[in-house]
């Protein structure tokens, strides 16, 4: 068997679950949040950056699309979800106290 096979069929046998309860669903967002989060931010800050320089050489709506609008879209973007995510484990947690 291959190793392909066997991560896959790992990753499906633990995704078989017959009850997922409320914390087992905290425990992921809380994940998403404190492990995700990070990475998807910092490949973002990475990328707008760069096109924030590449705008300097860009003219018209060229030069507005990677100054301004892509770079308001995706940091918009990650914000409302996190933000979202936040929302979710805290009211679940008030609710529970």
């Amino acid at each position: 068997m291959s190793k392909w096979t066997e991560v896959r069929d790992t990753i499906v046998n633990a995704l078989d679950v017959n009850s997922i309860t409320e914390e087992v669903k905290e425990q992921l967002t809380q994940n998403i949040i404190d492990e995700l989060f990070p990475a998807i931010e910092a490949a973002a800050d990475k990328f707008t950056a760069t096109i924030k320089e590449q705008a300097a050489n860009e003219t018209g709506w060229n030069k507005i699309r990677d100054s301004i609008v892509l770079p308001c879209v995706i940091d918009g973007t990650i914000y409302l979800a996190k933000y979202v995510l936040n929302k979710t484990v805290t009211k679940t947690t008030e609710t529970q106290a």
